[in-house]
């Protein structure tokens, strides 16, 4: 079997489905006939559905082309979401790039959390923002919230800018480049949100290479025990957060006791579960 679709031959959709299920079964590819018909849904600017009522739509040479394309990079292994640039979080599309990890639905119940309690705390923090999906996807459903969103990627504070101008949130938001770890901003907060790099150093070998080998490794791991960004706010938060303001962090797999451990006296804190009953959310105000 060729390893990407032939130009000399006329392909059609269901062809190409067929064809793409087996290549990229044999790559290892989950999903394969899933990923091909995105792909081909990508090529000719079309919806999934349409694709089964036009099976026999011959591709044009140029459509094969950038087929071929996007082919080859999934069978590197490439995240789909990167090679489409786009990702679906909490029923909104977002533009990914490298430069930002790829939203993952465990982050919704952050998002859910802050939505059901930010009343009339008004004033947000998002750290390590990325692609902005938190605090754009509140923003969205909370039209009185105002986002200060802090990364210090600015390859990643560019796409979360573009991604506010998407959902009509640009107004809502900020975005400044700034490390938490050695910065802090000079005003303080009704809610801090943060979804750290809380890989430890020491697990990011074990990582499927689709994220170890893409996804922006400073987004990943602090590089050291996956803990320093729930210390620096353990420390950091009273100088950012107004009275009876909440901070809302995404908890990495077997880190919700250490986590909590970093907030003992000084704070209270919940945990969430997550529908699978992992800990997944970690809840901080003061006492």
């Amino acid at each position: 079997m060729s390893k990407v679709p032939e130009q000399t031959k006329v392909w059609t959709v269901l062809e190409l489905i067929r064809w793409g299920t087996t290549y990229f079964g044999q790559k290892g590819i989950e999903s394969g006939r899933l990923t091909m018909e995105l792909l081909l849904c990508e090529v000719l600017a079309t919806r999934r559905i349409a694709l089964y009522s036009d099976f026999e739509r011959p591709l044009m040479p140029q459509e094969l082309v950038q087929l071929r394309g996007y082919v080859q990079r999934i069978a590197n292994h490439e995240p789909l979401q990167y090679v489409l640039g786009k990702a679906d979080f909490f029923s909104l599309q977002f533009e990914v790039t490298p430069d930002v990890l790829i939203p993952r639905q465990e982050t919704e119940i952050l998002v859910e959390r802050v939505i059901s309690q930010v009343a009339d705390r008004r004033t947000c923090l998002d750290i390590g923002t990325g692609s902005g999906i938190i605090a754009v996807a509140i923003a969205k459903h909370v039209p009185q919230s105002q986002w200060l969103c802090i990364d210090k990627s600015s390859g990643a504070v560019d796409v979360a800018r573009r991604n506010a101008d998407r959902h009509g949130v640009a107004d809502q938001c900020t975005f400044q480049v700034m490390d938490i770890l050695t910065q802090a901003p000079s005003q303080t907060f009704d809610i801090i949100c943060m979804n750290p790099p809380y890989i430890a150093a020491s697990e990011v070998s074990t990582l499927d290479a689709t994220v170890r080998d893409y996804e922006p490794h400073s987004a990943l791991t602090d590089d050291a025990d996956g803990l320093s960004f729930y210390r620096r706010l353990s420390h950091l938060g009273e100088s950012l957060l107004n009275p009876n303001g909440l901070m809302v962090f995404e908890l990495g797999w077997g880190q919700a006791e250490s986590a909590v451990d970093l907030f003992k006296g000084r704070w209270n804190t919940r945990v969430i579960n997550d529908l699978a009953d992992i800990p997944r959310v970690l809840e901080v105000w003061s006492n």
